[in-house]
């Protein structure tokens, strides 16, 4: 890819050098090739998410928020880091610093020091009903809301940025208003279907917190006393992965896993492509697929007509 493919979407704040052709493949030779190689896949994976959209710290750090949710390793996330400034350094007269970016990968670091490569094991339907029935069985309000946050999750294949943004006033009889998300930033809103179980669990839910506006999923102190503010993404994400070691689910868990294991199931249930991505709200085909691959494989030509499979 052209050295210049990120630099020019970084703003009118950064003064681009023009290099000669030679010039640039002299800096390509300062270093190792298949280092060469793994900054141009990062850097296309990059200028893919960004979708023309200019390149600040602020999207750095949401982008590898978003590898961390995936299943990726600090030290792909960090490659991914240094690919920007790599490309940065030779084609910009001024340096960034990428204050909040550097702020999210320690975190990430701290939260993936057990991770290796690969993306995140998913939540499948049955996972999802045993992690939900022993919140439920606990008798607390924090066990409901855990439970319903995770059932509405699982039915709406929400990310945890969307989770997070609900308020009372979304819940429909049996849809779920999301007003604005990744892939709807103009806010025009989409009507997603809930699940009469997760209804159920709602309603119990507001009643026992009494909640008839405002934020849905709230901070609970000890006691079971409901506050104001609305839980925040990395609150989100510890309550997903405890409620799962509680349940003995094992496996690299996030927030992300609740999107994950809804495709799986999707296709094992006989869902095309096309479901998984009009459910999921993806912009293309390529996630899903490759979340639930192993499963669409079971449904592939050779299954079908080698072994007689039905599709």
């Amino acid at each position: 890819m052209p050295m210049n493919a990120i630099v020019n979407t970084t703003g009118p704040n950064i003064a681009t050098l023009q290099l000669p052709e030679e010039t640039e493949t002299l800096i390509k030779a300062s270093i190792a090739e298949n280092t060469l190689k793994a900054y141009q896949r990062a850097l296309q994976s990059l200028t893919t998410w960004l979708a023309g959209k200019a390149l600040s710290d602020v999207l750095l750090a949401n982008y590898i928020t978003v590898l961390h949710e995936t299943g990726k390793s600090p030290a792909t996330i960090a490659q991914a880091i240094a690919a920007v400034k790599w490309q940065l350094k030779h084609q910009s007269q001024e340096s960034i610093n990428f204050s909040i970016t550097q702020a999210t990968l320690a975190g990430i670091r701290r939260e993936g020091r057990d991770r290796g490569r690969g993306q995140v094991d998913g939540l499948i339907w049955q996972d999802v009903e045993r992690v939900c029935i022993y919140a439920e069985t606990e008798d607390t309000l924090a066990g409901l809301r855990d439970a319903a946050m995770i059932r509405l999750m699982s039915d709406c294949l929400l990310r945890i940025s969307e989770v997070v943004a609900v308020n009372v006033g979304d819940l429909k009889e049996t849809t779920l208003l999301l007003r604005a998300s990744k892939t709807d930033q103009e806010g025009a809103g989409e009507a997603l279907y809930v699940c009469a179980a997760t209804r159920k669990v709602l309603n119990q839910y507001r009643e026992r917190a009494d909640l008839t506006r405002g934020a849905l999923f709230r901070h609970i102190r000890r006691g079971d006393h409901i506050q104001s503010n609305r839980l925040n993404p990395h609150s989100a994400r510890r309550i997903i992965k405890k409620r799962a070691a509680h349940a003995g689910v094992d496996g690299f868990i996030s927030g992300h896993s609740l999107r994950v294991g809804s495709a799986v199931s999707l296709a094992q249930a006989g869902a095309t492509v096309v479901d998984m991505q009009v459910a999921g709200r993806w912009k293309s085909s390529q996630m899903p697929a490759h979340y639930a691959k192993a499963e669409l494989a079971e449904r592939g030509a050779i299954a079908r007509f080698k072994d007689g499979k039905s599709p």
